[in-house]
């Protein structure tokens, strides 16, 4: 019996070994290099942007987008949890204010969106884009919001 646990051990420390010795091989290819890592920071950036623009093709990510000065508002964005809608306001061809129009009323829904609509709001504004951060607890606001979001942005390109 106790030939069985030994050789049992010696098959998990054999796999750890292995397990140990891929890392290592596959290490040196994903670390950079100061010669390389300019190359690497643009195909990241790339990728981003792609993967953006593959979700809805609608994601402004550039920094250079300018949009049309006045106020958007976008579609109403049915959720889980009710409808949202908000407007933008483009001053000097950038997103300069955000305005959530329509949210559902429920109590339990107000609270969270009490919380996560005005930094919803502030991510719009800083990223001059629909590309904000989920908030934990609040993905139906966050789907709401920048569904109707992204659709004012696109009426203001």
């Amino acid at each position: 019996m106790s030939k069985i646990k030994k050789t049992a051990l010696i098959g998990v420390v054999g796999a750890s070994v292995l397990t140990a010795g891929y890392y290592t091989f596959l290490k040196p290819s994903i670390q950079t290099t100061p010669s390389n890592q300019k190359t690497q920071n643009t195909n990241q950036v790339g990728n981003k942007e792609q993967k953006n623009t593959t979700n809805n093709a609608t994601s402004s990510t550039q920094k250079g987008v300018t949009y049309k000065d006045g106020t958007y508002t976008g579609a109403v964005t049915r959720t889980n949890k009710g409808d949202f809608q908000v407007s933008v306001d483009i001053k000097g061809g950038k997103i300069s204010n955000v305005n959530v129009l329509l949210q559902p009323n429920e109590e339990f829904s107000q609270s969270i969106n009490k919380k996560a609509l005005p930094k919803y709001v502030e991510e719009a504004i800083e990223a001059q884009s629909s590309d904000i951060a989920l908030v934990s607890g609040a993905s139906e606001t966050f789907k709401g919001f920048k569904g109707s979001l992204q659709d004012a942005l696109n009426k203001a390109k």
